[in-house]
């Protein structure tokens, strides 16, 4: 699309949410046409919600909140808090997560896990209430790695154990039966359905649990589950009967998150847990994670997004080329350094 816009001589080029699918590496890619663009004197308009990408493109920014002009001025009078607060509204404190209720004993625990041509030889343990960051760039095994844990792409090297006994992950219903859950890091095409109502998402996950002996919905306990998940998950909607569809990537995602924890995973496994959702809903998800690890939820962030990982883990790991390059702890390490052993 960049080059078509181009062959035709274009003099202003207007960029909506263009790294949205993109991996870092690939952003850093775009950004460096972008540059050369801008020395060919083509002015570019660069619409995004993402922090990191405003401050490093842009000279001048303007935002806008509920469809109302906020502010404009020079990038180099903003910080992260002025940003997120004339985004939401709101303000925010990008407080570490610190682990606060850590079972002895591993709920989950890899050993020598591989599947074959994607990644091989990956270890770790993960306890109730911490939450584990996997990072690595496009290639490194990471989505491979998530699917593996979900039983979507079965290992076929090593062994791994929930509560201290292997298990063998075939398919997703190995995993719901051993208690697993997985966010999906595509939620448009793999998490939701988007036609139907906010309501039945929400509750597939348990509809055999809502059923009586002879197949029946109780309406009453349907009912009760799904305005507990829209209250509990701040699910911004009118009507819990509207179309998934007419909700925000942030609102969309929460359904997503309600769906699985309605099943009362031990384990819950997310790629890429806010892709394409705002900053305010960014910051709700993160605090949401953090709350469940809290109350004793084992939790793994899969995401090449490196500030979130290194604010919401307590343990991060690299994968490079399939296998773990590199092993931090968050509070001791920075996005520079982590950045150096996924290249």
């Amino acid at each position: 699309m960049l080059a078509l816009a181009l062959s035709h001589g274009a003099k202003l080029l207007i960029m909506d949410e263009p790294t949205t699918a993109l991996t870092r590496k690939e952003v850093q890619a775009l950004f460096k046409i972008i540059m050369r663009l801008k020395q060919q004197g083509i002015a570019i308009l660069f619409v995004s919600h993402k922090l990191n990408e405003v401050f490093e493109i842009s000279e001048r920014f303007t935002i806008f909140r509920s469809g109302e002009l906020v502010v404009s001025g020079n990038t180099s009078d903003l910080d992260d808090k002025k940003f997120s607060y004339y985004m939401t509204g709101r303000e925010f404190e990008d407080e570490l997560f610190t682990p606060q209720n850590l079972s002895e004993k591993p709920v989950l625990e890899a050993k020598g896990l591989g599947l074959t041509g994607f990644f091989e030889d990956i270890s770790f343990t993960l306890r109730k209430g911490e939450i584990l960051g996997i990072t690595g760039l496009l290639d490194s095994g990471r989505t491979e790695l998530a699917l593996s844990l979900f039983g979507m792409r079965p290992a076929d090297k090593g062994a791994l154990y929930k509560d201290g006994e292997e298990i063998h992950l075939k398919s997703p219903q190995d995993a719901i039966k051993n208690r697993i859950g997985y966010v999906p890091e595509d939620r448009l095409s793999e998490g939701l359905f988007l036609p139907r109502s906010i309501a039945d998402n929400v509750v597939i996950s348990e509809i055999d649990r809502l059923a009586s002996g002879v197949g029946i919905i109780d309406r009453a306990k349907r009912r009760s589950e799904i305005y507990r998940w829209v209250r509990d998950m701040a699910i911004a909607t009118p009507n819990p009967e509207n179309a998934c569809s007419t909700l925000s990537g942030g609102n969309q995602q929460r359904i997503v998150l309600a769906k699985w924890l309605a099943c009362n995973p031990d384990v819950l496994v997310l790629n890429g847990p806010t892709v394409g959702v705002d900053i305010g809903s960014k910051h709700d998800i993160h605090a949401i994670l953090q709350r469940l690890a809290n109350e004793g939820m084992a939790i793994i962030i899969i995401s090449d997004d490196l500030p979130e990982v290194l604010q919401n883990c307590s343990r991060l790991l690299v994968l490079k080329a399939g296998r773990v390059a590199a092993e931090f702890l968050p509070a001791s390490t920075n996005e520079q350094e982590v950045l150096s052993h996924m290249l």
